[in-house]
C-alpha cells in the first residue's frame, strides 16, 4: 500500500501529463508536465476548471451527469484513449488522446485525466471533426437548454431544447435577449445579474427565474452560465438551463405543510402547574371559580370529550350490566 507521499510523488514523476479534478472539475492537482504543455506556471491551475483546458470533455461530463437518474461518484463510463482538442494557456489549440479514469478517495470522489499530445497536422483536423460532430449530437439531443449569447446579450445560438422547455422554435429566440420572456417579479434581478456578469470574463454563476412558456404559462428555470467571451473558440457566454419546475412545486407543497404545522403547533396551549381539583366531582378550581373538568381542558387544547364508562364504575353502579 503506497503512502499519500509516495502516491503524488508517483503522480509528479509520471512521464505523461496528469491532473485530477472533483465532481464539479475543479482541478485539484497537476503535474510539471500539464504545466509545461498547456503554458502554465507552477499550481496556477489548481482551483480553475477543466473547461479552461478541455472544453468539450467537460461539457460531455456535465451532460453525463445531467442525463443520470441516480447521480454517482465519478463518470458513468470509462475512457480511454479519446482525442480532444485543448486550449493553451495563450488559447493555441493542442490536439491530446485523453483518457479519464476514477481516483480512489475517502472523501470525495476524483477523476484522474491522463493527456498526451498528437502532433499530426492531418491527425489534427480530423479529430477536431469528430470531437465538434460529437459535441453537436450531444448538446442537439440533450434535455437542457443550451445557450450562448454575444457581447450585447442577445442570442447567437440556442439548443433544440427550447422547443420541448419552453414551446419555441430556434429562429424564434436567436437574435433576442429574451427578456421578454422573463417573469415581471423576476426581471430586475436577472438583468443586474447579467449586466455584472458579462464584465467579468472567465467567471461562471448560476440563477433561478420564471420564464414565460409559448402557451402563456411560466416554467421555473435554473440556469448556470459561463463567460467565455475572452475564449477564441467560443467568444460568448454559455448558459446552460434545465426545468425546474417540478422541484419547485414539490418545495412550495413541503413549505406550506411546515406552515401549517407550525401554525397548529402554535394554536395548541400546554396544561402546567398545580390544578386544585375536587376530590368528589372532579371540579377544577380556578381564580376562587370552580369549573367542569372538561370545559377547563376543552378551553386550553383542541381536545373534544366523549363520555363513557370504565369497568370498575361499570360493577359499581351498574352491577347487572357488568355481570352479563
Amino acid at each position: 500500500m503506497l503512502t499519500d507521499a509516495a502516491s503524488k510523488a508517483v503522480l509528479v514523476s509520471a512521464p505523461e501529463g496528469l491532473f485530477v479534478f472533483d465532481r464539479e472539475g475543479r482541478i485539484v492537482f497537476v503535474n510539471s508536465q500539464i504545466d509545461e504543455l498547456f503554458g502554465y506556471a507552477p499550481d496556477e491551475l489548481l482551483g480553475q476548471s477543466l473547461e479552461v483546458l478541455l472544453p468539450v470533455l467537460f461539457w460531455e461530463m456535465r451532460e453525463l451527469r445531467s442525463a443520470a437518474s441516480i447521480p454517482t461518484p465519478g463518470l458513468s463510463i470509462e475512457r480511454y484513449g479519446l482525442e480532444h482538442m485543448g486550449y493553451r494557456k495563450d488559447r493555441a489549440e493542442i490536439l491530446l488522446q485523453v483518457s479519464v479514469g476514477h481516483v480512489g478517495a475517502h472523501d470525495r470522489p476524483l477523476e484522474c485525466c491522463i493527456v498526451r499530445q498528437i502532433a499530426a497536422p492531418e491527425q489534427q483536423s480530423q479529430a477536431l471533426n469528430e470531437s465538434s460532430d460529437q459535441f453537436r449530437q450531444m448538446v442537439e439531443n440533450s434535455h437542457d437548454i443550451l445557450t450562448i449569447r454575444d457581447a450585447d446579450g442577445r442570442v447567437r445560438y440556442v439548443s433544440p431544447a427550447i422547443h420541448s422547455v419552453l414551446g419555441y422554435k430556434q429562429e424564434e429566440i436567436i437574435g433576442s435577449t429574451g427578456f421578454e420572456l422573463l417573469h415581471p417579479e423576476d426581471r430586475s434581478a436577472v438583468e443586474s445579474a447579467q449586466s455584472k456578469f458579462w464584465n467579468n470574463p472567465g467567471a461562471r454563476g448560476s440563477i433561478q427565474y420564471r420564464a414565460k412558456h409559448a402557451n402563456g404559462t411560466w416554467v421555473s428555470l435554473e440556469v448556470v452560465a459561463y463567460n467565455l467571451l475572452d475564449h477564441p473558440a467560443v467568444r460568448g457566454v454559455v448558459i446552460n438551463g434545465r426545468d425546474i419546475s417540478q422541484r419547485k412545486q414539490e418545495e412550495a407543497g413541503k413549505d406550506q405543510m411546515i406552515a401549517e404545522l407550525q401554525q397548529t403547533l402554535a394554536n395548541v396551549k400546554t396544561l402546567t402547574g398545580v390544578l386544585p381539583i375536587c376530590a368528589s366531582c372532579k371540579k377544577i378550581q380556578e381564580a376562587g371559580n370552580w369549573q367542569q373538568i372538561e370545559a377547563y381542558v376543552r378551553d386550553r387544547s383542541q381536545v373534544e370529550f366523549s363520555h363513557t364508562m370504565c369497568p370498575e364504575c361499570t360493577e359499581l353502579w351498574y352491577p347487572e350490566y357488568s355481570q352479563s
